[in-house]
């Protein structure tokens, strides 16, 4: 009776002791966002789709939410496909939502809301082949 948690505890402080520790610094992120601008200006079709993604994904995880919707409605407008971009960009405008109606800015919930909305349209079209 005694050990009944036991082994419960020790599998939980081996997965915390396996958790990298080493967080990418942000302006490692930003630098490497930048450096993606180049190539996004040199290729066209689904490998600028991919560096737009990239790029937009590289910002969203340096916390620069506004740049990294740029990116990723840059990649949804070049190359119409679903997943990641999609994703993120839900991701994105939820937490810009939220933000504005934290703050008390109904027109920039609205305005997120109703970009949300048409994003979702957009996906809904592409699976109906539109």
């Amino acid at each position: 009776m005694f050990l009944f948690h036991k082994k419960d505890k020790a599998v939980k402080s081996e997965k915390k002791d396996n958790e990298p520790s080493a967080k990418v610094d942000r302006e490692e992120l930003l630098r490497k966002a930048n450096e993606l601008l180049e190539q996004i200006d040199s290729v066209d079709g689904a490998e600028k789709c991919d560096l737009l993604e990239r790029r937009g994904k590289l910002l969203m995880d340096a916390g620069e939410d506004d740049a990294a919707i740029e990116a990723f409605e840059a990649c949804v407008a070049n190359g119409r496909r679903m997943g990641a971009p999609y994703r993120s960009l839900t991701t994105l405008y939820n937490r810009k939502r939220k933000a504005a109606a934290e703050s008390g800015d109904q027109d920039g919930a609205k305005l997120y809301l109703d970009k949300l909305q048409s994003l979702m349209q957009n996906s809904k079209d592409m699976l109906r082949g539109k």
